[in-house]
C-alpha cells in the first residue's frame, strides 16, 4: 500500500511534476492550488480547488483532506508565489500575501495535521524553499524573506521532533524552467537566474521525490548548490558585496 500524499501548488511547475511521480508510484495523492482548468491536467487521485493564502480557510481544507484520504502520511508544501520588485516598492499588502503564501500556509498546514501523525507515530513533512535563500536575491525580497523563514521553522520543526518518527525535512529547488520563473503582471524584473543552472522540471521533481526517503534534513536539486551555500557563508560581508556589484550592473 503507498502512502496518503498532498502536494500543495500542484497545478503546474514542480508540483504536478512531483505530483505524477508519486502517482505512477502507487502513492495516493491530493493536489491542490488554486486554478482547476490546470489541476485536471494533473495524475491525482483527489484534486481540490484551494488558495492556501487564504489561512482562514486552510483548517476546513485539512480536516477535509483528511477524512478523504483517511490520513495524510507525506505533506508536500511546495506553494509558492513571488513578488519580484525593489523591496522599496513592495506595499505592505503584498508583502503580507507573499508571506501567507509562501510560508504560513506551510505553518498552518503543518500544524493542522501534525497532530494525526504524532498520534501514529509516523509521517514525513517536506517543505520546498528556495536556492534564493541560500545565496542573494535582490528584487525577491518579500519572497526570500518568506523562504527564509521557511527555512528556520523547518530546522526548528525537525528539532522538536527528533524524539519522535514524524520527520521534518527542507527541499532547496533552484532556477527551474517553469512558468514560475517567467514575466508576470505586477513584477517588474525576471526572476534573477543563471542559465547555465537552470534545471527541467522533470529533473527537479526526481531530486525532491528521492530525497522524500532519504535520512537527510536538507536536499538540493542541485549538488552544486551545496558549493554555493558555502560560498556565500564562507564571507557572508564579502559576498553581499561582490552580489551588490553584480545587481549595480543590471
Amino acid at each position: 500500500m503507498g502512502r496518503r500524499v498532498l502536494v500543495t501548488g500542484a497545478s503546474s511547475g514542480i508540483g504536478a511534476a512531483v505530483a505524477a511521480r508519486l502517482t505512477d508510484a502507487g502513492d495516493t495523492v491530493a493536489i491542490c492550488a488554486r486554478r482547476a482548468d490546470r489541476l485536471a491536467e494533473v495524475p491525482a487521485q483527489l484534486r481540490y480547488t484551494v488558495d492556501v493564502g487564504d489561512l482562514a480557510s486552510l483548517l476546513e481544507f485539512a480536516a477535509q483532506v483528511q477524512h478523504d484520504l483517511g490520513g495524510v502520511d507525506l505533506l508536500i508544501n511546495n506553494a509558492g508565489a513571488a513578488r519580484r520588485r525593489p523591496m522599496q516598492r513592495i506595499t505592505l499588502d503584498e508583502f503580507h500575501e507573499t508571506m501567507n503564501v509562501n510560508f504560513w500556509s506551510a505553518v498552518h498546514l503543518t500544524h493542522a495535521l501534525l497532530p494525526a501523525m504524532l498520534e501514529r507515530d509516523s509521517g514525513t513533512i517536506v517543505n520546498v524553499s528556495s536556492m534564493g535563500t541560500r545565496t542573494l536575491a535582490g528584487r525577491t525580497g518579500a519572497y526570500t524573506a518568506a523562504k527564509g523563514a521557511l527555512n528556520h521553522y523547518t530546522e526548528a520543526l525537525h528539532l522538536d521532533l527528533v524524539d519522535t518518527n514524524v520527520h521534518a525535512k527542507l527541499f532547496i529547488p533552484g532556477s527551474t524552467a517553469t512558468e514560475f520563473s517567467t514575466p508576470k503582471e505586477g513584477n517588474d524584473t525576471p526572476f534573477p537566474q543563471d542559465p547555465k543552472m537552470v534545471m527541467a522540471v522533470d529533473d527537479v521533481a526526481r531530486a525532491l521525490v528521492s530525497f522524500v526517503d532519504t535520512d537527510e534534513f536538507e536536499g538540493f536539486a542541485n549538488p552544486a548548490f551545496k558549493t554555493q551555500t558555502a560560498q556565500k557563508y564562507a564571507d557572508h560581508s564579502a559576498y553581499i558585496a561582490k552580489s551588490a556589484d553584480m545587481y549595480r550592473r543590471r
